[in-house]
């Protein structure tokens, strides 16, 4: 599954060539994550100028798929994340609490509005109406992921008093509904199920025929226990681990390849293996390839082999181990990413002899960074290695970054623009020009 809302919007070059890739090691399909992306016809004021996804464009790339054995699968989400919605004032009509503030199981507070109505019935008609527009374009799909995760403000606003679980099988039962017209298997991930299991039982009876998908991606998340609760109620399971690429400059390659070896000790029915972009996504599309590889079991020579630049995999390996090093370890994200988004006075402290020796280690891989030669895919991994060291001279403290922050602002908007349209571009670069250094 790629993320190609936030806020990356992959060219139509870039998902054939990423099709080609998946075929190679073994995949046998690929999801698009949309929220805002695709052009959902009458709704231009939340897609007018991100450069979104056609419906031809996406006929075009479900047959280049089908002809790969790769099918292409819609990601929409019906209940939760729809915060790029509303934050236009004509769709906040639509929200369980228009006027922010759902909280959080981690104790955070969301401001700006988040999940549908789903007793309302004017919403429940807008997330039909997406999914009666996007459905249709993806012929080739037997399968439509319809979403569902996160939905922390059900209950807490218009809803209040109605019983969640019935309140989350209803909605998303209705949303299934859509899919099997259209020929498609329902797909729902399964967090909100696994935190509410009173509601399981009724999602057997009534969603029994969707994929769950179990989701987490850090190292010590029991995707096994998620997949043994719901195969137990008759349920077929997904396990989906991460790239561990997002919410870092250059991956989590120890996270990763632990995620992935919980992943497939689950005993799913199947493996989703998710590539988010989070907090800008400033990671360049390389530093996802090895767990792409190694999710499909292949190797780092496979993957150089098929992407022809010899080294890379084993480079960006050693470049995603980095933040361990540095002692940077920490969930769902590096405290080199964090740090960097923080003022100086806020960031945490960091053990300078291991930052320091952080330093060493990239000055080596960028010699064999050069080796890599000139390619797209080379010149990502040495961007990735650039902001990652950034990260750490700012974590040092250190003064006079900003030639070099620019420098590597000039050079994320070139790379960005050969992976895709400049879409929201802008929102990434000023984010990460906006850290005081």
């Amino acid at each position: 599954m790629l993320d190609v809302s936030r806020n990356r919007v992959y060219s139509l070059e870039t998902l054939k060539w990423m099709v080609d890739l998946l075929a190679a090691l073994g995949y046998n399909r690929l999801e698009l994550y949309f929220e805002n992306v695709f052009a959902y016809p009458g709704h231009e004021a939340v897609w007018r100028g991100i450069d979104p996804y056609t419906p031809e464009t996406i006929a075009e790339l479900g047959a280049y798929g089908a002809a790969w054995g790769i099918m292409l699968v819609p990601n929409q989400n019906t209940l939760g994340h729809f915060e790029r919605w509303f934050r236009l004032p004509a769709y906040r009509r639509f929200a369980e609490l228009p006027q922010g503030g759902a909280r959080t199981p981690w104790g955070s507070i969301q401001k700006i509005p988040t999940g549908l109505c789903p007793t309302d019935p004017e919403a429940v008609a807008f997330a039909e109406g997406l999914l009666e527009a996007l459905l249709p374009c993806f012929s080739h799909a037997d399968t439509a992921n319809l979403g569902g995760d996160e939905v922390f403000d059900l209950g807490q606003g218009r809803s209040a008093g109605h019983d969640k679980a019935q309140l989350y099988i209803d909605h998303l039962s209705r949303m299934a509904d859509i899919a099997r017209r259209h020929g498609k298997r329902p797909e729902f991930w399964a967090d909100m199920l696994l935190r509410h299991p009173e509601a399981i039982p009724l999602a057997a009876e009534r969603l029994g025929d969707a994929n769950w998908i179990v989701w987490g991606y850090e190292a010590n998340d029991d995707l096994g226990g998620g997949v043994t609760t719901l195969k137990a109620a008759g349920l077929r399971t997904l396990v989906a681990p991460g790239t561990s690429s997002w919410r870092s400059f250059c991956g989590r390659t120890a996270n990763m390849r632990e995620n992935l070896r919980q992943a497939e000790a689950a005993g799913a029915d199947g493996l989703l293996l998710v590539d988010w972009g989070d907090a800008g996504h400033w990671q360049p599309l390389a530093v996802s390839l090895p767990a792409i590889a190694l999710a499909a079991g292949r190797t780092m020579d496979d993957l150089d082999r098929l992407v022809g630049v010899p080294g890379l995999g084993d480079f960006l390996l050693r470049l995603g181990d980095t933040y361990r090093t540095a002692k940077a370890e920490a969930g769902n994200s590096t405290l080199l990413f964090r740090a960097y988004n923080l003022p100086r006075a806020e960031a945490p402290a960091f053990d300078r002899t291991a930052l320091q020796a952080t330093l060493k280690e990239l000055d080596a891989l960028h010699k064999e960074g050069m080796a890599l030669g000139d390619s797209l895919l080379a010149r990502e991994a040495r961007h990735a290695l650039g902001l990652q060291r950034l990260a750490v001279h700012r974590a040092l403290g250190e003064s006079g970054l900003a030639d070099e922050r620019a420098r590597l602002a000039r050079e994320m908007e070139a790379l960005w623009l050969e992976r895709g349209p400049r879409a929201q571009l802008d929102a990434s670069l000023h984010d990460f020009l906006e850290p005081d250094l």
